[in-house]
């Protein structure tokens, strides 16, 4: 299912755009704990699924749940050792399988409120150990918490597993494993639960004779921000008020076949009804009707009545089997009795010595082994072809250590409050020991949470990085980053309503009021009764926006920084239905229909209409735009078998651990053992036994080969013909700290032996690159902003920038925006950011912000679909088909030029209209470097600065090919790269717009300001491109902390404040080198 999944990992969000809503560099605006990376070193697991966050999803959504009913309740659920993997059955639905006990759970969602620091979710769930039938995830008549003998507490999670708490005396309790959670309070009335990750809390009160929950409370110390949950005189819940009051959700029992469970939900605040119906064995729940009438069913049988088939709105039916009297599943067919069925087979070992083994056959017949220990960790996966993965864990399900198939070990440290202190990785082949990622906490600070909170970080460089919360809101305030008494780094700051420092605006308690960057400059925010954010004033020049929201805290009328007005409208499921610019809907709106699984299936805007299609298993299959049809098939493992486009058939095939083995180009077809070179058309593909792809074959006998130290970071890439000459070469060293290694690239040596050796600041941030006697160097304002570019042999130039972070001029000296020494390039912006003037060019953008013309003596037009830049139609005179996985055709003239890309949206080769075909090969950073031909000559050769800047380029086909700097397309008419979502500029190492997606500190700087370790395909987040553990510096905690920076700005929403992302596939595959082929987030 690899290649599935990877085609939608490149999804094109065209989202509501809500500019202005910056976190400062490395800022959080809710506290986290940091944990390794899920399942770290996890293997290749083949066709199985999207593997399931590894912690239970505490504190998040309404917690009254069931007890466990099984003698194995403790072992269900989403266990954080349990190596869970989960399927998506609907965009609301998912099914999540455990391979430690053969525990199946099934969730879906029904309502969704956004709210002040916690939301409000209402969804359902199955547990097939511990639940007789699907349950709510509010409690209708079940505790949320029991209390057993010698006063235990066991507290049963969403997705109805299971934790108890051991009582140790004196109002001590014994952690359980997988949950990071004390007992604060404990009477005979009241039962308080503080999940320490994030400082919420669950308060239960005994309600007759068990306790239930009354409030969920988000992480502020005192008056906080909680959600209300009351009951009627019968015990059953009545109503939920979220944060913000006023707005309640009810419930009413009139089932005939259930008078216990509720029959509907009502969502006062927009009068949507969600109904239940129980006409199962037992008055189990027979089906859902969700706020927008698609339906979900539900039957039953053995064992025990359990859940047997679902079947959602479009009618196809997911089949589960068990094994008796276990409850295990047994067997998974999914789109049953139709003609892409797949059937996933499940069966168990007891192995008194080795533990307890799974076997997950899948529809190819390929056999995934898992290993757990008697706690139920997952202690050793082994893929059908054998390579193994093991996994240590304590027992507090911490995974301590992971080892890959050929023996490399990452290990992970923590403290006694289960935090983690340490992270290290393989020891490289260059000699060191390892690299080390360290993380230090308080101790005895009075505020108990705080003690969960890292309050340093040390980067593999040796850099340490310091953070201080406010103890008012437990927020995480500011951030002191390396280098700052030297000026590399600075000290932002977030402000919330009520903390220490009076600070007021209008929200509630711990919301987002002020943020302060690097450089000092302060964007503030102000809020309404719902708790969102209704004006946001930016720095200058950028414009004020304001807000307008619905009554269920969903945006509906957003003006931007020039005075243009967005309206939006929803579906009752909360997805985007439209978006109107304008009295003219014609040319200004974009709308977008669904169908009843969740699957976005038209898209219409004033360029046409641009259909989806979907196969029974929820897969994407075909995608129509401007009357040109592109398509996908797949296997039953999920992998994609075939992609078609106006070219042809591009076929696909892989090995037993789904791994891309061959792809045959259209008119050409691939043998079972094919030979290279070939005259069919066959590209082969060769891997280690980590999984890592260590070779592409060319049917011209040329061989990418690519070579990784133990740390999975590429240390060679080098192309050859059938003679075993070097046709190009790129081989790379990693920095060291004393004896320990490094995690960013140290030096580059191309074929010809020239050596570029790079420094980096306290911030990791590229300072210089020396190349035989040429010395290059970059210094950086405190926020990221390069402020002066020297090289040898050349004037040094200066760039001044506005409290925007936007560059006013690039010039012979230094000075302000307002002083630009003489002969300076000067560059201008809208109120929206976007950069309207570069020197001599004039850029125009219309009211979505899409880049739409440039003039420079003449004029280039530009032309999208959707609402955002990432799916381009038209430059100039020059056509592109946006297919399903990715461009794979740019017409200019008449004159095609296709694209030939593996499943994961990779580039293979480039076919001219001619006929002819020409073959790549990439750097560590994606970049094209050279094209050969069917004679495996050079094509096409290219050379890049530090920067991306082309440096050299040569060959027949290096102007027809588009693809060039970290696979990005290189608009010619504009002297910019295109990744994804906006435009870069290599001669200055900044992007034209702000953006879009709020995830960087500096909303213009490339890839962090390190293009030698990172790149940023999709235009919307830098990726680091190094290896397994190239996280460095503090990068790996500010990036566990990113996505809750933006979720509070925006009031509760990613990416936008509408909270919403309209996915589509095709297109998705933002730059020519996929992002996964070589980089990372």
């Amino acid at each position: 299912m690899a290649a599935y999944r990877s085609l939608l990992s490149g999804l094109v969000l065209s989202a509501v755009v809500f500019t202005g809503l910056t976190a400062p560099a490395g800022a959080a605006t809710a506290s986290a704990a940091v944990k390794p990376p899920a399942r770290a070193g996890a293997p290749h697991r083949a066709g199985l699924g999207v593997e399931a966050s590894a912690a239970p999803a505490i504190g998040m959504a309404p917690m009254v749940l069931p007890p466990a009913s099984g003698a194995d309740g403790i072992k269900s659920g989403n266990r954080s050792a349990a190596a869970m993997i989960t399927r998506q059955l609907t965009d609301l639905s998912a099914l999540s399988y455990n391979p430690t006990n053969g525990n199946v759970v099934l969730t879906g969602q029904l309502l969704h409120v956004k709210g002040a620091n916690r939301d409000l979710s209402i969804g359902w769930r199955y547990n097939s150990i511990n639940d007789v039938r699907p349950t709510l995830s509010v409690g209708a008549v079940e505790a949320g918490v029991t209390v057993g003998t010698g006063n235990s507490v066991t507290y049963t999670a969403p997705d109805g597993g299971t934790y108890t708490f051991v009582s140790a005396g004196a109002g001590v309790w014994t952690m359980p494993p997988g949950l990071n959670a004390t007992i604060t309070v404990f009477t005979s009335t009241a039962i308080t639960i503080r999940f320490n990750d994030t400082g919420f809390t669950n308060e239960y009160e005994l309600v007759g004779s068990v306790f239930r929950l009354k409030y969920m409370n988000d992480q502020n110390a005192s008056s906080p921000n909680r959600i209300t949950y009351t009951y009627n005189g019968s015990g059953q819940l009545s109503t939920i008020n979220d944060t913000i009051g006023g707005r309640p959700v009810t419930f009413s029992y009139s089932d005939p076949n259930n008078a216990e469970q509720p029959s509907s939900i009502h969502d006062d605040a927009l009068s949507r009804t969600i109904s239940l119906e129980y006409s199962g064995p037992n008055g189990a729940m027979s089906r859902i009707t969700d706020a927008t009438g698609a339906v979900m069913d539900f039957g039953y049988g053995a064992p025990s009545d359990r859940i047997t088939t679902v079947t959602d709105d479009a009618g196809t039916v997911t089949t589960l089997a068990y094994d008796t009297p276990q409850k295990r599943l047994g067997q998974a067919t999914y789109a049953t009795g139709t003609a892409v069925q797949s059937v996933w087979q499940y069966s168990y070992l007891i192995d008194p010595v080795n533990g307890f083994f799974a076997y997950v056959k899948d529809p190819n017949l390929n056999t995934t082994q898992f290993r757990s220990s008697a706690a139920n960790q997952n202690a050793q996966t082994q893929d059908p072809l054998g390579h193994q993965s093991q996994f240590l864990v304590d027992a507090h399900d911490n995974v301590t250590n992971t080892a890959t198939s050929l023996g490399y070990s990452t290990t992970y440290t923590y403290n006694t409050n289960n935090s983690l202190t340490k992270i290290t990785s393989p020891a490289a082949a260059g000699g060191g020991t390892g690299g080390e990622i360290s993380f230090t906490y308080p101790t005895n600070t009075g505020n108990p949470l705080s003690n969960y909170q890292p309050n340093t970080s040390i980067s593999s460089e040796n850099q340490t990085t310091s953070y201080s919360y406010d103890a008012n809101t437990n927020n995480r305030y500011q951030t002191t980053t390396p280098g700052t008494g030297g000026g590399a780094g600075g000290t932002p700051k977030l402000n919330y309503q009520g903390d220490a420092a009076g600070t007021t605006c209008g929200a509630k308690k711990g919301q987002v009021c002020k943020s302060t960057d690097g450089n000092g400059n302060i964007t503030t925010y102000t809020y309404g009764a719902l708790g969102m954010p209704t004006t946001i004033t930016r720095p200058s020049p950028l414009g004020t926006i304001t807000n307008v929201y619905d009554d269920a805290s969903r945006l509906i009328t957003s003006t931007d920084g020039k005075g243009q007005t967005a309206h939006y409208d929803y579906d009752d499921n909360d997805r985007l239905v439209q978006i109107d610019r304008g009295v003219n809907c014609a040319t200004l709106c974009v709308s977008y229909v669904y169908d009843g699984r969740g699957n976005l299936i038209e898209r219409e805007d004033d360029t046409g209409i641009t259909t989806y299609a979907w196969d029974l298993q929820n897969r994407p299959q075909s995608k129509t735009i401007g009357g040109v049809t592109t398509s996908v098939t797949y296997d039953g493992a999920s992998n994609i078998l075939t992609s078609v486009d106006p070219l042809g058939t591009v076929t696909y095939k892989y090995d037993a651990a789904s791994r891309l083995i061959s792809l045959a180009e259209p008119g050409g077809s691939c043998p079972g053992t094919p030979a290279f070179p070939n005259a069919t058309k066959c590209t082969g593909f060769d891997y280690d036994n980590d999984n890592r792809r260590t070779a592409v074959k060319y049917p011209t006998g040329v061989k990418n080969t690519t070579v990784y130290d133990n740390n999975s970071r590429i240390t060679s890439i080098t192309a050859t013909n059938t003679s075993a000459g070097i046709l190009a070469k790129r081989a790379y060293t990693y920095t060291m700290n004393g004896t320990k290694d490094g995690a960013l690239r140290k030096t580059m040596t191309d074929q010809a032996g020239t050596v570029t050796t790079y420094s980096y600041d306290p911030m990791n941030r590229l300072s210089q690159a020396v190349t035989g006697t040429v010395t290059e160097t970059w210094t950086y304002d405190k926020n990221a902003n390069r402020t002066k570019d020297t090289k040898t042999g050349t004037a040094d130039v200066y760039n001044a920038y506005n409290a925007a972070d936007q560059l006013c001029w690039a010039g012979s000296s230094a000075g302000t925006c307002a002083s630009p020494p003489g002969g300076a390039t000067t560059y201008s912006y809208d109120a929206n950011g976007n950069t309207t003037v570069a020197g001599a060019t004039t850029q125009g953008y219309n009211v979505f912000d899409q880049f739409t013309s440039n003039s420079n003596g003449g004029t280039t037009n530009y032309t999208y679909t959707g609402s955002r830049n990432d799916e381009r139609l038209t430059a100039g005179s020059t056509a592109f088909l946006n297919g399903s996985l990715g461009i794979t055709r740019q017409t200019t003239g008449g004159a095609s030029t296709s694209f030939i890309r593996d499943p994961q949206g990779t580039l293979i080769s480039m076919r001219t209209s001619t006929g002819a075909s020409f073959y790549y090969t990439t750097d560590a950073l994606g970049s094209i470097i050279l094209l050969t031909d069917s004679a495996q000559a050079a094509a096409a050769t290219y050379a890049y600065d530090s920067w991306g800047l082309t440096t050299a380029s040569s060959g027949a086909q290096a102007a027809t090919n588009p693809w060039t700097y970290a696979g990005g397309y290189n608009d010619t008419t504009s002297n910019r790269i295109k990744f994804g979502a906006r435009y870069y500029n290599p001669y200055r190492g900044r992007f034209t717009q702000p953006d879009p997606s709020n995830q960087e500190a500096n909303r213009y700087a490339y890839a962090g300001c390190n293009p030698i370790n990172s790149t940023d395909p999709s235009g919307l987040a830098s990726q680091e491109c190094i290896g397994q553990a190239g996280q460095s510096g503090a990068a790996l905690f500010v990036a566990m902390f990113a996505a809750m920076a933006v979720i509070t700005l925006t009031g509760g929403a990613a990416l936008a404040a509408a909270g919403v992302a309209i996915s589509t596939f095709g297109g998705g595959i933002f730059s020519g080198i996929s992002a996964a082929a070589t980089c990372r987030r």
